[in-house]
């Protein structure tokens, strides 16, 4: 059996919902949501604005190089919760439960190894197999897994779906998710997430894959201590992933807005002019991404495997005012 590949490729996707985490200092920020207004974007904060978009753009393709880190939450300039390894678990328990087969209609409640509990509603065909028209709707309240408290609904329907999903190598799906509500709390720092996104995976061998993450809106609020640090939403964003026997390309599109400690109150478009290729589990080594602000914009290059350029420029006659190199850790740790 070969069930943890499936559960590995959607985690490839719903790492998405923690995407844009990161660094900030302590004081209430709130998520404006999408605004009309674009921020400026200044030689003082061009190095912060560029990190942030990278890390969002990014989530796919790195959890695509470097699944097994990104499942145990492990991400420079991202806070140490991950959605990722939680919703697998939740997600498994419908297609490898033991007990009482799932029916259309019917709730079962089961109790977490940490205390509370998961409420599970399905519709499956076949509880064996990934089938079209699958639906999975879990429902954590309080429940604790691995140290992690859950609450919350995570939703999920499959379609597209072609090949043996959980025995094979060669197989492909679409998932349309959705999140309600759904919070992860580690020790003193809680992440939740609202929002919905369609995944669509396309797996052709061992070695190759493709993956299609698109959805309207995606929301995730960082909380340190009971207080929330980082607020961000994602909209009418797409991107596209390819891994090819480790090399991986990557593009994405989408306008972000929220809080942050480092940046304060923002509001940007991004999209990859050159895809980002990433060999192995280093950073990517070329492509470029343009994040536009108000009046400015800066684009981040990838020089190789080790550094970036930033460069400033006026949006409307895209004169370079400013250029910066850096290396990529320099760059994450920046905000």
């Amino acid at each position: 059996m070969h069930k943890p590949r499936f559960f590995l490729a959607l985690g490839s996707a719903l790492l998405l919902s923690a995407c844009g985490g990161g660094g900030g200092s302590s004081g209430t920020t709130t998520n404006p949501g999408p605004v009309s207004t674009l921020s400026p974007i200044t030689a003082s904060n061009a190095t912060k604005v560029a990190a942030n978009a990278y890390v969002a753009a990014s989530a796919i393709d790195d959890s695509s190089s470097s699944l097994g880190d990104l499942l145990t939450g492990v991400s420079v300039a991202r806070s140490n919760i991950s959605t990722v390894r939680p919703v697998l678990d939740l997600v498994k328990r419908a297609y490898t439960r033991d007990a009482t087969p799932l029916l259309t209609g019917v709730s079962v409640s089961e109790a977490c190894s940490g205390g509370g509990s998961i409420t599970i509603e399905a519709n499956l065909r076949n509880q064996q197999t990934v089938s079209n028209g699958d639906s999975i709707v879990m429902m954590a309240n309080r429940c604790i897994e691995d140290g992690e408290m859950m609450n919350g609904t995570f939703k999920a329907t499959f379609s597209n779906v072609t090949g043996d999903v959980l025995n094979s190598w060669i197989w492909s799906a679409t998932v349309d998710t959705r999140f309600e509500n759904f919070s992860i709390a580690s020790g003193s720092e809680t992440l939740s997430v609202n929002g919905d996104m369609k995944i669509a995976i396309n797996q052709t061998s061992a070695s190759n894959s493709s993956l299609t993450v698109s959805g309207n809106s995606l929301q995730t609020t960082e909380q340190r201590s009971g207080t929330t640090v980082a607020a961000r939403t994602l909209s009418d964003f797409s991107m596209n992933s390819s891994n090819r026997s480790g090399t991986v390309t990557s593009a994405a599109n989408f306008a972000m807005s929220g809080n942050t400690g480092g940046l304060g109150q923002f509001s940007y478009t991004v999209r990859n002019i050159q895809p980002f290729v990433t060999v192995g589990a280093s950073m990517p080594s070329s492509g470029a991404l343009v994040v536009t602000g108000a009046t400015t914009a800066v684009t981040l290059t990838a020089v190789n495997a080790s550094g970036v350029r930033l460069d400033l420029s006026d949006k409307a006659s895209g004169a370079v005012t400013q250029t910066t190199t850096v290396s990529w850790l320099d760059l994450l740790l920046s905000f």
